[in-house]
């Protein structure tokens, strides 16, 4: 026995000192995102620096999606956008050489919406991080034009021309994209601000009244207006870049509706001595309310009349 002793030490000290190396080396960087980061996209763009000589391999992923990444270019770098779901996501990024995983990193991040409250109140420990400085920019410049190449108020013919387009495309992949978007006409509602380059002032509704001229001076005047719209949260409900739903909804209709005014759900809670439906048998909630502005109580279109006894 006292011959194995020292050969099992010698084992652990060895196995103590791979790990160890292991651990100091440092074969991918994570630029993007940083860790603990807050958004309200639900995809997320992942830029690594790599060491071509270690790693031959990429794996991104989260909860929906993994991206397998074959090293073959001469970039420094990698770019890829990839899928989250509301509330938290672990992004994990794994380097491999030959096959053996040589580096791994983990980024948590937290998709935000003022349509839920399970997702509209996140922990203490994420917070928002702009992309667009200075700093962040030089490790893209290698491969990618930071200018903003568009003309003010001219889309773009192909759309991939647009410098935004490369990185950004995922956002307009919906069904339905928003006019700006569709067209890469991103400084319509992106400026500049000290946080970084590129930035939707808040609330937003300053930027979208600009454009709805007609809608501002219809609902200014109505008696009554929806509290989304009196803060200014347009894209509570909207999507500002594209959407599976028309209008660009977040949600279906009555989703959006029913997650504020849970006591209005026909499903849980009869609407007694009222001669509104509901949600039941298909109605949606705008065919009698508005959900902007209304000159009626309740935003409805018009007054209802009341059942016959």
């Amino acid at each position: 026995m006292k011959w194995i002793y020292p050969s099992l030490r010698a084992v652990i000290v060895i196995s103590i000192s791979f790990m160890t190396a292991f651990a100091q080396e440092k074969f991918i960087e994570v630029i993007t995102p940083q860790d603990n980061v807050l958004q309200s996209e639900l995809t997320l763009n992942v830029v690594t620096k790599i060491d071509k000589k270690g790693v031959d391999a990429l794996k991104i992923t989260t909860a929906l999606e993994q991206i397998n990444i074959d090293i073959k270019s001469q970039r420094e770098t990698e770019c890829k956008n990839i899928s989250l779901r509301l509330g938290e996501n672990r992004v994990i990024i794994r380097a491999y050489k030959n096959g053996v995983l040589v580096d791994e990193k983990t980024r948590d991040v937290y998709v935000y919406s003022q349509l839920y409250h399970q997702f509209k109140y996140p922990p203490q420990k994420y917070s928002k991080n702009y992309f667009h400085t200075d700093t962040n920019e030089k490790s893209c410049v290698k491969c990618h034009d930071m200018s903003v190449n568009e003309v003010k108020g001219v889309a773009f013919e192909d759309i991939t021309k647009s410098n935004c387009y490369g990185c950004h495309k995922n956002i307009t992949k919906e069904k339905y994209a928003h006019a700006p978007a569709a067209n890469w006409l991103c400084t319509s509602c992106h400026s500049k601000k000290n946080q970084s380059k590129y930035i939707a002032p808040e609330p937003v509704n300053h930027s979208c009244l600009e454009c709805h001229e007609e809608n501002k001076e219809l609902w200014s005047s109505a008696k009554y207006t929806h509290e989304p719209l009196d803060s200014g949260d347009c894209n509570r409900c909207h999507n500002p870049h594209s959407s599976p739903h028309k209008m660009f909804l977040r949600k279906p209709v009555n989703e959006i509706c029913l997650g504020c005014h849970k006591d209005k759900d026909i499903q849980t809670q009869q609407i007694k001595n009222s001669a509104c439906s509901g949600n039941s048998n298909g109605e949606l909630c705008i065919n009698c309310h508005t959900p902007h502005a209304s000159n009626q109580p309740f935003f409805l279109k018009k007054i209802a009349k009341k059942a016959a006894k």
